[in-house]
């Protein structure tokens, strides 16, 4: 188990989830506000991906990596 402290800014309803699936959804229900810096930079990311420039990956090869590089079971 693993805990989030997020200090500023966010009141959640639930504070308890079965896994990531559970959080990131519950996440992409929320209205959460991001930067004009933050969503730029989304933007071009998700233009390179359209355009080739660079490949992407899919999210079994994601949370693989991301469960090797921090040593944790997803």
């Amino acid at each position: 188990m693993r805990t989030i402290t997020i200090h500023k800014g966010f009141n959640f309803e639930k504070t308890e989830f079965q896994d990531l699936d559970e959080l990131i959804d519950y996440l992409n229900e929320k209205d959460l506000f991001i930067s004009d810096e933050f969503d730029a930079e989304l933007d071009r990311r998700y233009n390179e991906l359209k355009s080739g420039k660079i490949k992407g990956i899919n999210i079994s090869e994601a949370k693989e990596k991301f469960s090797e590089k921090y040593n944790i079971n997803l």
